[in-house]
């Protein structure tokens, strides 16, 4: 009995590091919606439990609430913005305290961004604030340090971007200058002041700019793009794991498309990193942890290529290469949230031109085992919970750790696991 515990505990002790199963999504389902459909934002509308999709789009100017039922997302209501107002990017939070999610949308043709108040899964509209000319994307972060969710736009034909405070669900909107066609911004302490500050994408002028709010919203960094590159979207999370919020950005040209990064050393942002995305012409580009290995991946949508792209975390803000998924036409805005409740985070595409959004729903939260040596929770990936796990089993000469189903619990069935566990999720 100590003989062949002795070898399992040898032999595990070379099993080495996790191996993370890399993000993966299945193809794309298609969703229809309203015409030309912009914004897209999860959030649990109506306090069920599972994560609920607002979308914005034409024809009539609205938002469109697609409820979940456990995994289909149905048309549920329809709010209308306005005659004219063109509803484009959203995001949801709960603005007003009230324990339920709101929704703040910015209205492009009326230069207006306008709250959407939720009562028990109905939504009325709320504090409306003025803002720059054609704003074009909007994001929040703590901006006044009070503890509530506030919000930037970036305004593009007005060359602006706009700071928006919330004081218990009322907006306030200041404008500032934010060079040639800003198209996104992102809020966060970037240069280690203890203030948050507001990243602008500066398309025409190839850099992404940082706005410091101690300094009044000056410009206290400038990130250029590669010289031939222009920066769409951009997006501020922690990168590297470090604490400090770092910066990506959407950067393309006819023939140079990448993920820029530029990682915070604590007092503002270090040199450019490029990440090939392998779409064209790309636009929105988000954060989040797609593979549940603890770090933040990144996804990317390619407006000319028509497709979506995941970059997965090498562990230190660096990015292997994008692998490509089909989506509609002319995607653009990305959601990001749980879809069919598997502890996954799913992907939602707004594609403009063909009307409809993709869902793309994620295979690395699967609720069941990835491989024979996936013993143990999270699954979806190979670690030291599984090691243990195996070990508990192989010691106990349980069944499950009999992996060639010899009767015995010897040498072949650690090297069996050992086998396994090197190769990985698939």
């Amino acid at each position: 009995m100590h003989t062949h515990k002795n070898t399992a505990l040898l032999l595990l002790a070379c099993a080495g590091s996790a191996a993370i199963a890399a993000p993966s999504f299945a193809p794309a389902t298609s969703m229809a919606t309203g015409q030309r459909p912009s914004g897209v934002a999860f959030g649990d509308f109506d306090m069920d439990g599972d994560q609920d999709l607002a979308v914005t789009s034409d024809n009539i100017d609205k938002i469109e609430i697609y409820t979940n039922n456990a995994g289909t997302l149905t048309l549920s209501a329809t709010i209308p913005t306005g005659a004219g107002s063109s509803a484009d990017d959203l995001v949801a939070s709960d603005i007003d305290g009230d324990g339920d999610t709101d929704l703040v949308v910015v209205l492009k043709n009326i230069n207006t961004v306008r709250a959407y108040i939720n009562t028990a899964g109905t939504f009325s509209a709320g504090s409306s604030v003025s803002v720059g000319a054609e704003p074009v994307d909007i994001s929040l972060g703590d901006i006044d340090g009070d503890g509530d969710d506030d919000f930037a736009t970036a305004n593009r034909d007005g060359g602006s971007f706009s700071v928006i405070t919330n004081n218990a669900g009322t907006l306030s909107a200041t404008t500032f200058a934010g060079g040639a066609e800003p198209r996104s911004t992102a809020i966060g302490d970037f240069n280690g002041d203890g203030v948050a500050d507001v990243a602008v994408s500066d398309h025409d002028n190839r850099i992404v700019n940082i706005h410091s709010g101690a300094a009044g919203y000056a410009v206290t960094q400038g990130l250029p793009v590669n010289p031939i590159a222009r920066p769409e979207g951009v997006v501020g999370a922690d990168l590297n794991g470090d604490g400090l919020i770092d910066l990506a950005a959407a950067s393309s040209d006819d023939f140079f498309n990448v993920a820029s990064v530029w990682l915070n050393t604590g007092a503002g942002m270090g040199g450019r990193a490029d990440f090939t995305v392998n779409g064209s012409d790309v636009g929105n580009i988000q954060a989040a942890d797609l593979d549940g290995d603890g770090d933040l991946d990144l996804v990317t949508s390619n407006q000319d290529s028509n497709s979506m792209s995941t970059l997965e975390n090498t562990g230190a803000g660096a990015f292997n290469p994008g692998v490509a998924l089909a989506t509609g036409t002319r995607p653009g805005n990305i959601g990001i949230g749980d879809i069919d409740g598997n502890g996954g985070l799913d992907i939602a595409v707004a594609n403009r031109d063909s009307n409809n959004v993709s869902l793309f729903l994620n295979q690395n939260g699967a609720a069941g085992p990835c491989s024979g040596a996936d013993f143990a929770e999270p699954f979806g990936q190979l670690d030291f919970f599984d090691v243990s796990a195996f070990l508990a089993a192989f010691n106990a000469m349980d069944a499950s750790a009999d992996l060639n189903a010899d009767g015995a619990w010897d040498f072949f069935d650690v090297s069996a696991f050992l086998g396994i566990y090197s190769a990985g999720c698939p």
